[in-house]
């Protein structure tokens, strides 16, 4: 009988979970469903009432109309070129500052590390103005390039943080076998402490990618010119247009998505694997 009742518990039990992780399932995924068939509905049936979830016939029109006619296009390369460009000096950077925070010993290196935290305490918008007049003075204000150095700025602290966090977890005996082997420190972190941080390293860079990929307010405040615009911009532009094509701006937020997901489903082997397990045997 208790063995019966046991049983019928851990049933409800995993019953119970399996429907939470459903409506967890339904509530995250259903807004990205919904805009995806709303970019393939005929204009007349987004406003339908009862509302429908599958529509008679797909066409994939308004992503034409927005990539060729109103102008995604552009602002898609000029997104791909912040954002790429972003992650990878950020990565450069925080990869050499992280290890020299991590692993060398000077003066001020506890000051350094509170100094980083503090300046990301600070909200992005008390930035905006000194930022605007550094880059005014250099002749950056609507220019690409300028946005990138914003959004150094803006991401190479965390990124300090979370690599130095984990270069500790790099066991020293590694590195001190490479430098008896005969390597100097730079091979040192490019050959060994670099390969076997792999994991963080993409973290980071998806982290950064993603944040230049859909920052909005100091791009709107940097940027004039409309052939500059980043993809948020473009769809603000769309969306404040005379007359709202709601099925246009679905499928611009379908464009925006979709190269995110495609970054963490690509990086998702290195997220998950744990390189460091195992790389010095007692």
């Amino acid at each position: 009988m208790e063995k019966r009742i046991k049983k019928k518990g851990n049933i409800l039990g995993r019953f119970g979970i399996i429907v939470s992780i459903a409506l967890f399932l339904l509530v995250i995924l259903f807004p990205f469903y919904w805009m995806f068939i709303s970019s393939m509905k005929e204009f007349s049936e987004l406003f339908a009432y009862p509302p429908k979830f599958w529509p008679d016939t797909f066409h994939l029109k308004a992503y034409w109309q927005v990539l060729f006619e109103e102008g995604f296009i552009s602002y898609l390369k000029n997104s791909f070129y912040v954002a790429s460009l972003t992650s990878l000096l950020n990565l450069l950077l925080a990869c050499f500052g992280a290890y020299a925070i991590a692993r060398l010993h000077f003066k001020g290196k506890a000051l350094m590390m509170r100094s980083i935290l503090l300046v990301y305490m600070f909200p992005g918008i008390l930035l905006i103005i000194p930022l605007f007049a550094m880059l005014a003075n250099v002749g950056f204000v609507d220019n690409l390039n300028g946005l990138i150095l914003t959004y150094l700025a803006q991401t190479l602290p965390v990124s300090l943080y979370m690599l130095a966090a984990y270069f500790r977890t790099v066991p020293a005996e590694i590195e001190e076998a490479g430098l008896v082997d005969g390597c100097n420190r730079l091979e040192v972190i490019t050959r060994i402490t670099l390969p076997l941080s792999v994991p963080a390293m993409a973290s980071v860079g998806i982290y950064t990618f993603m944040i230049a990929w859909n920052e909005f307010l100091y791009a709107l405040v940097f940027l004039y010119d409309s052939n500059k615009f980043t993809m948020p911009l473009g769809l603000v532009r769309l969306y404040n247009s005379y007359h709202t094509s709601w099925d246009l701006v679905m499928a611009a937020s379908v464009i925006i998505t979709l190269p995110i997901v495609i970054l963490f489903l690509s990086f998702e082997k290195y997220l998950e694997k744990g390189l460091v397990a195992g790389g010095v045997k007692g």
